[in-house]
């Protein structure tokens, strides 16, 4: 299995999407987070669950500012069709978008739908996954708190870790519902991806080491997640994987997962940017890190996996 993530890594990938300015200290942002009205999601469509979390229906929306949109208290699972990436009625490849968020929250907009948006006139279909949250209470008040005692005092990372094997199911379940509608989406049963950041990224790979038949993606990505695993599945599918070497909260590991993967024969590329820190989804740096969607693009269509 994938090496132990320490408290004080797992607690750093909360702040996925949450950008910081450098005189601010860390956990400042969580002062200026604001509630935001939840959102009519008429295309979500709900995947099952085995285990329900406490409260179910305290789920919250909240902003940093205005183009980034944090979803708390997640107790139902969704995927989400993109309408934009469904013309056609051809089958093309999928991509199912992870968002990161520490396992406390979901980083919808950096990590989601700016992302799926960038991706739509690729040639395939993309698709959201909302999965589960820890539970943080009722209401805004009760989320500041939650993520102020994360960020501001580095609290509760043995709890956070808890909601990892949730998240990990829900990216099985996203799978297995994309191949099972294939049909109707137009999708190739056999192009089935995932592209996971931060937090979604430690999804990603913990479906891709379970290596479920019906839940195993056909190819995957991983942005500035886990660079360290020994696990490697049995004819593991082609991985994408970028990260910079400043990155707060992954950059210390070492990049066995990136040689396991060679090692076992697999396809894989690895962009190690110079800058660029974490979260970079979405949010221009001037760093070589902004490079990174160009270059999943590429490996998109080098691979087959986009049209040409």
């Amino acid at each position: 299995m994938m090496r132990r993530l320490s408290s004080s890594l797992l607690a750093g990938t909360v702040i996925v999407g949450c950008a910081a300015t450098a005189a601010a200290k860390p956990g400042d942002w969580v002062n200026g987070v604001l509630p935001v009205a939840k959102p009519v999601e008429p295309t979500a469509i709900p995947l099952p669950v085995t285990q329900i979390l406490p409260n179910p229906d305290a789920e919250g929306w909240a902003r940093q500012d205005p183009s980034q949109r944090q979803i708390y208290n997640v107790s139902h699972p969704t995927i989400t069709p993109m309408p934009a990436s469904m013309g056609g009625t051809a089958p093309e490849a999928a991509v199912i978008l992870v968002p990161g968020g520490g396992f406390q929250f979901l980083a919808i907009d950096n990590e989601g739908y700016d992302v799926a948006s960038r991706l739509a006139p690729l040639g395939v279909r993309v698709f959201i996954l909302k999965y589960r949250t820890q539970p943080v209470g009722d209401g805004i008040d009760a989320y500041k708190s939650a993520i102020a005692a994360t960020f501001q005092r580095g609290e509760g990372a043995a709890e956070r870790a808890k909601l990892i094997p949730l998240a990990v199911a829900d990216t099985q379940s996203a799978i297995r519902m994309v191949r099972q509608q294939a049909e109707q989406w137009h999708v190739d049963p056999a192009r089935i991806g995932v592209l996971g950041f931060s937090a979604g990224a430690i999804a990603v790979l913990g479906a891709l080491q379970a290596n479920a038949a019906d839940a195993r993606p056909d190819f995957a990505g991983m942005i500035y997640g886990p660079t360290q695993a020994d696990t490697v599945p049995a004819k593991a599918p082609p991985l994408f994987a970028a990260i910079a070497a400043d990155d707060r909260f992954f950059g210390g590991q070492d990049f066995s997962l990136i040689s396991n993967w060679r090692r076992s024969g697999a396809s894989v590329e690895f962009h190690l940017f110079t800058s660029g820190g974490h979260g970079f989804a979405s949010q221009p740096k001037g760093n070589t890190s902004d490079a990174w969607f160009d270059e999943f693009t590429l490996w998109l269509k080098s691979s087959g996996f986009a049209k040409p």
